[in-house]
């Protein structure tokens, strides 16, 4: 799993509100630059989402190397390998989650001269 994204400022953050107002008082009649300054975001907010007709903001950072059934399988795996008594270490379960992803020719942004995938993967209780 990838690191959360934590925001260090409060620069060009607006509700989906907050925007959907804004689009509507633009396309009422009103200039771009009188909206962001009356609801408090920059112009060039209002003319990317007037523009793609995107609302929703997409969330910041990476894309997770594996889908939320990938991961499932990886855990069942692991948890199968502790019930027969053969636990796997931290460094033994990045391995295998570079293996999965080669065999699987899942796209990847892990180490391939160490073959192990990034210690993100293990999540907060590293």
């Amino acid at each position: 799993m990838p690191k959360p994204y934590v925001r260090s400022t409060n620069r060009g953050h607006c509700s989906v509100e907050q925007l959907q107002s804004a689009l509507e008082a633009v396309r009422s009649g009103i200039k771009i630059r009188e909206v962001g300054r009356a609801f408090g975001f920059a112009e060039s907010t209002t003319r990317l989402r007037l523009k793609t007709g995107i609302i929703q903001p997409s969330p910041p950072g990476r894309k997770p190397v594996f889908t939320e059934q990938q991961e499932q399988e990886l855990a069942k795996h692991v948890l199968t390998l502790t019930k027969i008594f053969h636990g796997t270490a931290p460094i033994e379960l990045l391995r295998l989650a570079f293996g999965y992803a080669e065999a699987n020719s899942i796209k990847h942004n892990f180490d391939v001269s160490s073959k192990m995938s990034g210690k993100d993967l293990l999540g907060k209780n590293k």
